[in-house]
């Protein structure tokens, strides 16, 4: 209920997304163990199937009904199937039964808002009334393949959804990260770059909503799907700890543009062939509502093109086909695409066209102001109403005046800086280099800060720095401030200021001010100082050897052989079991089953062995290499670590089904007594430990990163660490992580919270710690605890530091003008 009313507290709308599948790289898809432990087919018209689904929207159906867009909440969608295409051993027909069980529920619940799917063929059955009631959508994660998925997939939806609109419930922000595979971050085709031809290919082609997955990066924590790391940052354009990078900022000045027209861009229809270039190479698509036009132009090549533009003039009566530019080729980079509005007013008067992308327009005062960008270096044609021969002021390479239209056409070039031209005294244009443009920002301040003004609107104030956000703007009597946060290191700062400052100040100390009138910039430097926290690099830890045998810490279940799902809570680490002695008179071979194919580890008297220590659900091995005659002690280490999100193994069981000892696997007879644990001794639950409950203590400290032996061993080497960090004062943001690298793998617990799994085989080394996890008490310690497996060796750690993500933090900035 809180999350539902900061949405609407933000001023948002909200698509419910309920499940009961959810997918989302989560362990089972988010269906509990104690439901898979039933083992009826998940997803299908099963009639305990159904009973369970119905059991969970009878919890979750009564909230979004008093929280729906009709009973005056935020939620306008609530979806009841996920990408259900793909689930495999279900009929057509069943499909459609299971579908409509859920809407049933959710319509008899009071659910009013439209219901959806994604990816789910039978609610495209349009024939079907009660199919007809629920739209379904795509999911978009082609990462280069943008024009092979994308236009086909939108052309398919349009055609069999034609009463639904275009819309795309997963957009793809990134891509999660695998063991042993490359961080999302350092994958291809999920950069800035490609959200912003991706996200502009989808409106081209008439999608009205659209959602980022993700938007916001996150840690999986103790609930991550099989394989899946603990970092699910996605490359997102918000990243794990909060850092914003360039794929945010392409989004944002995306989202400007829509919040300028997207009303009228929603409701626009594609004009075949009004639009096109003369390189093919170059796709150009027009959109038209009424007199306001739009223009999508992409590179397709994946290299930069030379090109001129026409396009049909949507204002013109007599749709007049425009070339441009009027003199040489306007160029586009490699994979790039432009959203270019055609015929947006901007007060008095109207931008007609320009094949620079706009960022924002506004009333300076009593001057409006128009801001375009584009790559550096890069020319672009402007075209301006006005109704009398024009004046134009700044640095343009031609200017043409178009009697019969009356506009005014010029053209520029963008800089590494800003520059301005001023048409006929009344419109400021500013001409913004990209990446300075899309961390532009603007603030609106009241006119009577501004002595000698008159009027009631507020003054809108563009500052272009290079800045991460503005996070507060405000004023009082003759002053006016922002508060922006930026990095360490030197920063430019462009403000439009209508009358020129006395001065300004940053944080409250005298800055030298540059004031140029005829296009009302004011330019500021100033410096920020480097982050005053420091990394803590942790050399020592103590030590408790967790031993498989001889050692009765933690609680050791006595039981046969069945599924862990069936002994209470699924844990996310390493159940363990041991026999009691049995005896060995030369049976011949050890077979050994377990439910799902994860990995393991088998001991025989404390031995490794290895033909049976891996993810194979079957695995047999020769006793005579490792038993002896007599009685012999076997222990398996089994590591739990998530079940798939996706595929027909979502409801696979946990642990081992049998083992057995015989000549051949027909006649072999079971291995005696089993002994299990699920949770280790200062285990408090999943994903929760004390390090206090360390049975006999701690050891004194010893060194870590002294290195250690190969052998695989029946024991976990707790490790302990106390130490202390320097927080950074109010004013930053400076979000902190765990550098861990080792020999072995390693669950790693900060304060007795899980904060990450790591393996040898990487690509994970460095681990969000949020916040609330540190001490908070003053003069308390924190307490780091990584659990190495299959050691009693701490020197199998290389590194162990705890420091701030230094490419994410910031200093907020006062700016402040006195007049």
């Amino acid at each position: 209920m809180s999350y539902i009313q900061l949405v609407k507290e933000m001023g948002l709308w909200l698509i419910a997304r309920i499940g009961p599948y959810v997918c989302a790289e989560w362990d089972a898809g988010g269906f509990p163990h104690w439901l898979i432990a039933r083992q009826f087919p998940l997803r299908s018209d099963n009639p305990d199937s159904v009973k369970a689904s119905q059991h969970w929207y009878s919890q979750v159906v009564p909230i979004i009904a008093k929280n729906q867009i009709t009973a005056g909440g935020p939620i306008i969608l609530m979806q009841v199937e996920n990408e259900y295409n793909f689930w495999k051993g279900v009929s057509d027909e069943q499909k459609r039964a299971y579908i409509d069980a859920l809407a049933q529920t959710a319509w008899s619940g009071g659910i009013d808002v439209p219901l959806i799917t994604c990816w789910t063929r039978q609610s495209r059955e349009n024939s079907d009334p009660d199919m007809a009631r629920i739209a379904d959508f795509c999911n978009f994660y082609p990462r280069w393949k943008i024009t092979d998925e994308v236009l086909p997939a939108l052309a398919r939806l349009k055609a069999e959804e034609p009463s639904s609109p275009g819309g795309v419930t997963e957009l793809q922000g990134g891509w999660f990260s695998q063991f042993g595979g490359k961080l999302s971050i350092d994958q291809d085709g999920v950069g800035p770059e490609q959200i912003n031809t991706l996200t502009k290919t989808v409106i081209e082609q008439g999608a009205t909503f659209y959602c980022y997955y993700m938007g916001f990066g996150g840690t999986n924590f103790e609930w991550a799907a099989k394989d899946l790391t603990t970092t699910y940052d996605y490359a997102a354009p918000i990243r794990e700890p909060g850092g914003l990078w360039g794929k945010y900022y392409e989004a944002r000045g995306i989202s400007l543009a829509l919040g300028m027209f997207g009303e009228q861009l929603a409701r626009a229809d594609m004009q075949p062939g009004a639009a096109d270039s003369t390189n093919p190479a170059v796709s150009a698509i027009e959109r038209a509502n009424g007199k306001s036009g739009f223009l999508f132009v992409r590179e397709n090549a994946n290299a930069e093109q030379q090109f001129t533009l026409t396009f049909r003039d949507p204002a013109s009566p007599s749709q007049r086909s425009i070339a441009v530019p009027r003199q040489g080729q306007l160029s586009i980079g490699a994979r790039q695409m432009k959203m270019l509005p055609i015929y947006l007013p901007i007060g008095d008067t109207t931008l007609r066209y320009s094949t620079a992308e706009v960022l924002a327009h506004g009333l300076n005062l009593d001057t409006w102001y128009l801001v375009l960008y584009d790559d550096p270096g890069r020319v672009a044609e402007v075209s301006i109403a006005t109704e009398y021969e024009p004046h134009v002021e700044g640095d343009t390479t031609y200017i043409y005046w178009d009697r019969e239209y009356e506009s005014v056409v010029f053209g520029v070039r963008f800089d590494q800086a800003e520059k301005t031209v001023v048409v006929n005294q009344n419109l400021i244009v500013v001409l913004v280099p990209r990446q300075r443009a899309l961390r532009t920002w603007t603030a609106d301040f009241p006119i009577k800060n501004f002595a000698g003004a008159e009027g009631d609107k507020p003054a809108s104030t563009p500052f272009i720095p290079d800045a991460a956000r503005l996070v507060a703007s405000g004023s009082q009597r003759s002053r006016a401030w922002v508060d922006l946060e930026v990095r360490p290191g030197n920063h430019e700062l462009t403000a439009l200021l209508p009358p020129q400052p006395a001065k300004c100040q940053v944080d409250g100390s005298e800055t030298e001010l540059r004031y140029a009138r005829e296009g009302r910039t004011a330019r500021i430097s100033f410096p920020t100082p480097e982050l005053p926290s420091q990394p803590v690099s942790i050399r020592q830890v103590q030590t408790w050897i967790e031993k498989f045998s001889g050692q009765d810490a933690g609680q050791w279940l006595a039981s046969p052989l069945r599924p862990l799902e069936e002994l209470g809570r699924v844990p996310y680490g390493y159940a363990k079991y041991r026999t009691e002695p049995f005896t060995y008179s030369g049976q011949g071979k050890l077979f050994v089953s377990t439910y799902a194919d994860d990995e393991k580890k088998v001991f025989l008297n404390g031995r490794l062995v290895p033909e049976a220590s891996n993810k194979k659900k079957q695995v047999e091995i020769d006793l005579t290499k490792y038993a002896r005659n007599g009685n012999n002690t076997l222990g398996i280490s089994y590591e739990l670590f998530g079940s798939p999100n996706f595929g027909e193994n979502i409801g696979e069981l946990k642990g081992i089904q049998s083992v057995k000892i015989g000549a051949d696997a027909q006649s072999a007879m079971p291995v005696g007594k089993w002994q299990i644990q699920r949770f280790p001794s200062p285990a408090q639950g999943r994903g929760k430990i004390d390090p206090a409950q360390v049975p006999g203590g701690w050891s004194a400290p010893v060194d870590i990163g002294t290195g250690g032996g190969k052998d695989i061993l029946p024991l976990f080497t707790w490790c302990s660490a106390e130490f202390d960090i320097q927080q950074p004062p109010p004013e930053w943001f400076a979000p902190w992580k765990l550098t861990f690298e080792a020999d072995r793998d390693a669950l790693l617990y900060l304060n007795g919270r899980f904060v990450g799994r790591y393996m040898t085989i990487g690509p994970q080394k460095d681990f969000y710690l949020p916040e609330p996890f540190f001490a908070s008490q003053p003069g308390q310690k924190n307490v780091l605890t990584a659990v190495l497996a299959y050691t009693e060796q701490p020197g199998h750690i290389r590194t162990l530091r705890v420091s701030p993500y230094d490419e994410f933090a910031t200093r907020r900035t006062r700016i402040e003008f006195g007049w």
